[in-house]
């Protein structure tokens, strides 16, 4: 008797069975290109898009109203991802990060372009472009920290598809999180070159100078004309300054600057040595006519200040 399941009985088996493996066989394998495509390849990408990182190389604010403004830029994504997808042109949200939490409310919203990624780093232009002041408070808080702190870290969120070769477009998340270099408090803000006219008509400009603003960072900021404060700790407010077509780019910024000092409560301030020192803060910003209250109170949540030999700039003579 031939034992069962013999080479021979299996050959009968195949032979009679042939199309039911070959289904199975089919279906298996249709069934692991399925999980591939619509599983494993959704994940990766999603997982790719996560582990990339972005860095802004600049970023310009300009045309600033009080619902609005214009901001375009330029940016570097890293990834170490092999894979090399396109990504269609999707809305992200800017979210202030204060102590590594994300506000829930964002600053505004921005049309980021296609993208095609190369490896490993991919070159992307935001061109001009108008966009919402979402949140008046969390525009504030950027205003203030990007004056005041060192470093301003905020997060990217949206949504939009990929497409890798032929597969299907893969739905992802977009969230990157970027940290860029803040103003820190304006340190070497100075004035340079200042001149008193001490025939000034009471109530007018009486000392121009140039205000020397250094900017260690990758923004532009437009303000329009700023108006500051300057007191003294002896006098108090002595005075005011003006700054029109305020631009701040970065690199050294030298702004012509004009002021109105009451020279007896700058007498009265003089140190030892003919040294005054200044307290400057921030008042006004006014665009086309307009208030910016979240640069205005930015302005005003630093001082800045200055020391100046008055005694050598009276002896350089009055305009």
């Amino acid at each position: 008797m031939k034992a069962f399941g013999g080479n021979g009985t299996i050959k009968r088996h195949y032979k009679r069975w042939w199309w039911v493996h070959l289904i199975v066989f089919c279906a298996g394998t249709l069934i692991i290109a399925l999980c591939l495509i619509y599983v494993a390849m959704p994940k990766i990408a999603q997982t790719d898009i996560n582990d990339s990182t972005l860095s802004f190389s600049s970023i310009t604010f300009t045309n600033p109203a009080v619902d609005h403004l214009t901001l375009s830029g330029a940016a570097i994504q890293h990834s170490s991802s092999i894979f090399t997808p396109t990504v269609d042109p999707f809305n992200v949200t800017m979210h202030l990060v204060t102590d590594g939490f994300t506000a829930v409310d964002a600053i505004t919203q921005i049309a980021m372009p296609r993208i095609h990624a190369h490896h490993p780093d991919t070159n992307i232009t935001v061109d001009p472009q108008p966009v919402p002041i979402l949140s008046s408070d969390q525009v504030t808080a950027f205003a203030i920290q990007l004056l005041n702190q060192p470093n301003v870290t905020v997060r990217m969120e949206g949504k939009t598809k990929l497409h890798e070769g032929a597969l299907p477009a893969i739905n992802i998340n977009y969230n990157a999180s970027l940290t860029f270099a803040g103003l820190n408090g304006l340190p070497g803000f100075t004035v340079i070159d200042p001149v008193v006219n001490l025939s000034a008509p009471a109530g007018q400009p009486n000392l121009m100078g140039t205000a020397l603003i250094p900017n260690p960072t990758i923004v532009t900021v437009e303000l329009g004309n700023v108006t500051l404060n300057i007191q003294t700790a002896q006098a108090g407010v002595i005075g005011n300054a003006t700054v029109t077509d305020f631009i701040l780019r970065p690199g050294d910024n030298k702004l012509p600057l004009s002021a109105y000092v009451n020279t007896t409560g700058a007498v009265s301030s003089i140190q030892p040595g003919g040294m005054i020192n200044l307290e400057i803060i921030g008042q006004t910003a006014v665009y086309n006519g307009v208030h910016l209250p979240y640069y205005e109170t930015a302005l005003k949540s630093h001082t800045l200040a200055v020391s100046l030999n008055l005694t050598q700039i009276l002896a350089g003579g009055a305009l």
